[in-house]
């Protein structure tokens, strides 16, 4: 019996143990997962078979007709001394030569159009990971710093309560202190409920369960530009699915044209038959299909075809201009925020902990009054965290570069 329960305490223990490993992730690899677990990724794949069998329908043959007609059934008495004729034939339409192949060229610029929007949107979900992910980051060090406030704050109220035991202090300092105290507690716990609600937009992002265990690798941390920005613009423009979507609308619109044109040649039709008194010999016909009376269809779709292509030159130049305008917008807010960033680390970071580090010691010497203290400890705590607050915008503003002019429609 003891060793059952011994078995049963192991075997029910396991999951609960499994579950408590984390997952590490970094920032790439969050976004890797969130390539292969977001859903709607998965139905922009599926855009692309649909679009692949669309094209195999419209550019088929069009079904070949095998019948058997009768003639010379008699509907008198006279008329039915004579024997009927049978025949067996086969008819296939034949569209007019060029129409299967515009037709196959229309339909792979689906199947790119398709692609091309995967693409758009992994790089849009790319961004939209990132940020979430960094955010995160953000919230784990306010939550940081806030824990190390409260250290701080203890130690320091500790250390005035003994020196007003002593009489050195008034009352008020303490109780100063015992307030400041208290509000970095309940900033904490709203620290800690904002993490939890951006951990669970980012698993929402990476397609996860809500109680997975998320460890985040990455840090907040100065990523200088990997080349020019005017080279990174142009190999943007070069290889942004958003440009290439337009000028594949305006190449569907010129074939569109072509194939409204085509339509007004005529499409035929090929058919081959058995006579029954004569199963030797075989005979054939040639079917036009010609569009005489159906003028005004035909004017309709080169007047449509002609509209789609004006429409797709002119979203061919606001793409263009779209995508130039929020790639100089990007770059001037990654400029700005670095700057931003350069301004902590130049040297008010280490000024302002060294200064806190003298006011600390100064006041466990009694050379430096709670008040005092008190402002410099919130004004440096808050230093801090604006820094890491202004990687944060850095580094999203990096991520909104990749991503910007690709959300035009």
């Amino acid at each position: 019996m003891p060793f059952l329960i011994l078995f049963l305490s192991i075997l029910l223990s396991g999951p609960q143990t499994a579950a408590l490993n984390p997952m590490n992730l970094s920032l790439e690899e969050a976004v890797a997962v969130a390539f292969e677990h977001q859903p709607g990724l998965r139905l922009l794949e599926e855009e692309i078979q649909s679009a692949r069998a669309s094209t195999l329908i419209d550019s088929a043959w069009p079904a070949a007709e095998a019948g058997v007609s009768v003639e010379g059934i008699g509907l008198s008495h006279q008329a039915r001394q004579n024997d009927p004729e049978y025949s067996l034939g086969l008819t296939q339409p034949l569209p007019f030569p060029g129409k299967l192949g515009l037709k196959s060229n229309l339909g792979e610029t689906y199947q790119d159009e398709a692609g091309l929007k995967l693409e758009r949107g992994k790089i849009l979900l790319a961004a939209q990971v990132k940020k979430v992910y960094l955010k995160c980051l953000l919230s784990q060090q306010a939550v940081y710093f806030l824990g190390q406030s409260l250290e701080t704050l203890t130690d320091i109220q500790q250390n005035a309560l003994s020196r007003y035991s002593l009489g050195a202090v008034p009352y008020s300092e303490v109780l100063r202190i015992k307030m400041e105290t208290a509000r970095s507690q309940n900033d904490l716990y709203s620290a800690r409920q904002e993490l939890a609600a951006d951990f669970s937009r980012l698993k929402l992002l990476l397609g996860l369960e809500e109680d997975t265990a998320i460890n985040l690798t990455s840090t907040l941390a100065y990523q200088e530009l990997p080349e020019e920005p005017e080279v990174l613009v142009e190999k943007a423009r070069a290889s942004s699915p958003a440009l290439k979507l337009a000028k594949i609308k305006k190449g569907r619109s010129e074939l569109l044209l072509k194939l409204a044109l085509k339509d007004r040649m005529p499409d035929f039709s090929l058919s081959f038959f058995a006579p029954s008194r004569r199963w030797g010999a075989v005979g054939f016909s040639l079917g036009v299909n010609w569009p005489l009376f159906s003028r005004k269809n035909l004017k309709g779709e080169k007047l449509l075809a002609e509209s789609e292509q004006q429409k797709a030159e002119l979203s061919l130049k606001a793409a263009d201009r779209f995508f130039d305008s929020q790639k100089r917008l990007a770059l001037t807010a990654i400029d700005q925020a670095g700057q931003r960033v350069k301004i902590f680390e130049e040297s008010l970071l280490e000024d302002s902990q060294a200064e806190l580090e003298k006011a600390l010691n100064a006041y466990r010497l009694g050379q430096l009054d709670s008040l005092h203290l008190l402002d410099l400890f919130e004004v440096t705590r808050q230093m801090n965290f604006e820094y890491q607050q202004a990687l944060y915008f850095y580094l999203c503003a990096l991520a909104d570069f990749y991503s910007a002019g690709e959300d035009y429609e």
